[in-house]
Formats: C-alpha cells, structure tokens, sequence
C-alpha cells in the first residue's frame, strides 16, 4: 500500500497527534466550477486508523454548502420517510438507555429538523435546538421566541451560544463533513456545562466492507473528507477534555439502504480516563480495494465505448464524479433528468435531457441508488434492455 511521495502540509493526525503517511491520491470531479475538481491528498494513522484528506480546508469546504449542496432537495433526507423516522427513534432510544431525556437538546447540523421534531412529537419535555449552516434546508416555521424547537443559522465551528449554557450536544453525520476537529470539539467544549455530554454519529468506516453499496461509494462522497475509527474519536474526544460514557455500531436504515453506523456518546469532565478499541487497518484497506474496484469499472466502460459508436450516461450521481476523470479518453454524452443539471457543464460538455437523446446507443445507468428508476424510465422512452448497462 505504498504511493508516490506527494507533499502535505498536515502531516500529523487531527485525532491522536501520531505522524502519519500519505496513503494514496484520489481525483475528483464536479459540475461547473466545482469545489470538487481536484485531487485529493489521502493520509493514513497507523496508530488510530483515521484516514482522511489532508489538502483541502472548510472556507472552501464552506462554497460547496452554499453553491452545490442539494440536500434539501434529496429524498434521501425526507423526515417523514419511515426509515428516517425509524433513525430517530433509534436515536432516543440510545440517548434514554444511557439516561439523557427531556433535558433541553441542541442538534449540530440538524438539516430538516427531522430529529427534533420527532422528539417533540414523542414528547420530549425539553426544549430543543437546531443549528445548521445550511439555511435552505432548515424549516422556516417553529422560529418564534415561545415555541419548543428553535432553529438557529450557524455551524459546529462557531456555535452561536453562550460559554457553559448547552447540556446536550448532538452531531449526527457532521463531524466526517468538517477539515478542522480540533475547532469542533473545542467549540463543543466550551458551550457545553460542566458535564454535559455530546452525541457524535459518523459512518463507521471500518465496517465498509460489510456494506459497500457500489464501487467505491464511499469514497465517491467528496464532502466526506473523514473516515473515522472507534480509536480515532476517542482520541480526539479525550484530548478535547471528554470521557467515552458508550460507544455502539449498528446497521442503521436510509430510505435507499442500511448504513453502518458509530456512535459515541461522551461527558465532559475535567480528568477524563482515555477509551481504548481494537486497532485496525479496515478502512486503508478500504481506501485501496475501492480505488482498484473503479479503476476496473473504468476500463470496463472504456472497452464497451470501443465496441459502441456512441456511449450516453444517465444519472449525475456523486459516485459518477470519481469515475469521469477515468474516461477521459473515451466520448460520451451525460444525461439527466434533473433540470437544474441540464444547466450545468462537465468540463465543456452540457448535460442533456433524456427526453431529447434518441434512443439506441449504449446506455450507461449510473447511479446506484436509483438505478432501477431510470432503466424504467429509459425502457419507457424506447431503450432495448440489450443496450442498457447498470454501473455496479
């Protein structure tokens, strides 16, 4: 698992301080002027597990929030999808068993406010808070001064609330979004009182294996710019003044597919004790068997491009960004279905309708998650089954 000598300015871990080694390069791709159209500088602790990418920073992690972002629009976080809402009550129900309920609760990075709101449904005698950096996916209802669940414009780095005020604190898919850890947990130290506790769920990178989607799916999730370990985020809570209080990994659902998920909850506490797990090298091992896997789905296309007059891919997926500089050398026409990509460019290509692409050539379904949505729609628009083929 060697690369090539690559210069990093962060060559020691954000979580655990131990020196670490670049682990590979990955290139990336976006949209017009994306954010995403470079190649990402890969590191690797060898004591903690943590990999992560070392050459990019959140000003600019920042622009892709404010200019590409679509969660609000994506099903993916629908709050009513039973599966989101089987989440939130996964979520209370680790918080009641270790003791923390109807006790006021502010959710860091709380998108739709799903959570919050079933907790208030539930009857969650608390008042709670969401804070959120992305203001177009926030509601913008339950604002006045007398309702029980506030949303508040602002982010993990700079919590818009007093020193000692908050007694809980929860980050569910944050802390993997976030280049500077050592600001967040600062951050959340200093609002949180005296024995607070603080709620971080991230996808459990070490478990990849055991739920990997598609080809490099999660490496494919550019925002993603960590890939945390149990040792890994007890290190850095410890270092930041917390003590792990519990720790559990669970397969938890998505409206498309399970996930695996870590939480950790932890209390802070002037002389925390440090938390120890199994060390392991899951997620470096991750990292290469992805790269390998679409390097093959690369050639994969390339070969049947040289078979076909004309190759059209449909579906602008985020996965589809790490494959397209692999094809660089071959022609293809993108196409999508959403309008606001039809004005949108990759490199100097347009994005078309599908509508408008006349069936019969060679017809590349890119998206994983939605794949069968579009061979229908494609079927119905007059493809031949023989002339599809589903990127897996």
């Amino acid at each position: 698992m060697q690369a090539g000598k690559v210069v990093i300015k962060n060559d020691f871990c954000p979580a655990c301080l131990a020196p670490t080694h670049h682990l590979t390069d990955w290139e990336y791709s976006g949209l017009d002027d994306s954010i995403f159209n470079y190649t990402a500088h890969w590191q690797h602790c060898s004591e903690c597990g943590l990999v992560y990418v070392a050459n990019i920073d959140d000003q600019t992690l920042a622009q892709f929030y404010v200019n590409e972002c679509t969660y609000f629009e994506n099903d993916h976080f629908d709050i009513t999808s039973p599966a989101n809402v089987k989440k939130y009550q996964h979520y209370h129900d680790f918080l009641s068993k270790a003791g923390l309920q109807d006790i006021p609760v502010t959710d860091v990075g709380c998108g739709r406010g799903g959570f919050l709101q079933w907790l208030k449904n539930h009857g969650w005698q608390a008042l709670c808070n969401g804070v959120d950096v992305d203001v177009k996916s926030m509601p913008v209802n339950h604002q006045s001064s007398a309702s029980s669940v506030r949303f508040h414009k602002g982010g993990a780095l700079a919590l818009p609330f007093a020193s000692g005020s908050q007694q809980l604190l929860t980050y569910f898919h944050v802390f993997e979004h976030i280049q500077d850890l050592n600001a967040v947990l600062s951050n959340a130290h200093h609002v949180l009182m005296d024995n607070g506790h603080i709620l971080i769920e991230v996808p459990d990178a070490e478990n990849y294996f055991n739920q990997p989607v598609g080809t490099a799916f999660w490496m494919g999730i550019r925002e993603h710019i960590y890939h945390f370990s149990a040792q890994s985020l007890s290190e850095a809570l410890y270092r930041h003044g917390f003590e792990v209080v519990s720790c559990q990994r669970a397969m938890l659902p998505t409206p498309e597919f399970e996930y695996p998920s870590l939480m950790v909850l932890a209390k802070k506490t002037q002389h925390p004790s440090p938390t120890f797990f199994e060390r392991t090298d899951n997620i470096a091992r991750y990292v290469f068997t992805a790269k390998q896997a679409l390097h093959e789905q690369a050639q994969t296309l390339i070969d049947l491009a040289r078979k076909h007059s004309q190759m059209i891919i449909w579906g602008i997926s985020t996965q589809l960004f790490s494959l397209l500089p692999k094809l660089r050398e071959i022609d293809f026409t993108l196409c999508d279905a959403n309008k606001q990509k039809q004005q949108s460019y990759f490199l100097q290509q347009s994005i078309v309708d599908p509508a408008a692409v006349h069936p019969g050539p060679l017809l590349v379904v890119a998206p994983y998650l939605h794949a069968d949505k579009i061979e229908k729609a494609a079927l119905t628009l007059g493809w031949s089954p023989q002339s599809i083929y589903r990127l897996q």
